[in-house]
């Protein structure tokens, strides 16, 4: 978690994430569609665990500039890259060990959700550009069942075509619990939540490809 407060770093960091925003916005033109308004209203005064899918680098970022209020789950190796820690610097970020049986993310990430802030978490762990979304991980049932954060699936339609007007778009469903059958720290009941939370974010796909 970032708590550094050396104001020239943090201007640096703030005119880093500016050029990045400018970026983003022109040559990617991100449009967040909510599949239930009530939704949009719901997470402005409460806050959830986001699990998108993850098509590309820029998904973290993107999400970050779109959704106030939101701290951010952070590959560690990527974490650890200078320009990355230099660019999230001062702001919310959680790294966490992919490789590893890193549960200290855990702890900074509950202490986030109890502060207010939205979660993002990319359960499929890496990036995947290909239309088959993986297997889920774990980690973002977990931290619901520790916290009782609602779980909002999204999908990313990232596969944009700039010169030919195709914009990246979010797509945001429904704020979801957690099955109450089984509930515990197993991993029969972790696997099977992964699982249907996994189908939600694939339906949504095949929805709005679609559509």
């Amino acid at each position: 978690m970032n708590k550094d407060k050396n104001p020239f770093l943090k201007l640096v960091a703030m005119t880093i994430r500016g050029i990045l925003r400018i970026y983003d916005y022109i040559c990617y033109r991100p449009k967040v569609i909510y599949t239930n308004k009530d939704v949009k209203k719901y997470i402005k005064k409460n806050p959830v665990i986001f699990v998108p899918n993850h098509f590309s680098y820029r998904d973290g970022p993107t999400c970050y500039f779109l959704f106030k209020n939101s701290s951010l789950i952070v590959a560690r190796d990527w974490y650890e890259r200078k320009w990355i820690r230099l660019a999230v610097y001062g702001k919310p970020v959680i790294p966490i060990d992919r490789q590893g049986l890193d549960t200290a993310w855990l702890r900074d990430a509950s202490d986030m959700y109890k502060a207010g802030k939205h979660i993002f978490i990319f359960p499929e762990g890496h990036t995947n550009s290909f239309k088959e979304i993986d297997e889920f991980k774990a980690g973002f049932v977990m931290l619901s069942i520790m916290t009782g954060a609602p779980i909002v699936p999204m999908y990313i339609d990232g596969s944009t075509e700039v010169f030919k007007g195709k914009r990246l778009k979010i797509y945001v469903g429904e704020v979801e619990e957690l099955d109450s059958e089984g509930k515990g720290m197993n991993a029969q009941y972790l696997q099977k939540e992964c699982k249907r939370f996994r189908q939600m974010v694939v339906d949504m796909r095949e929805k709005y490809e679609k559509g």
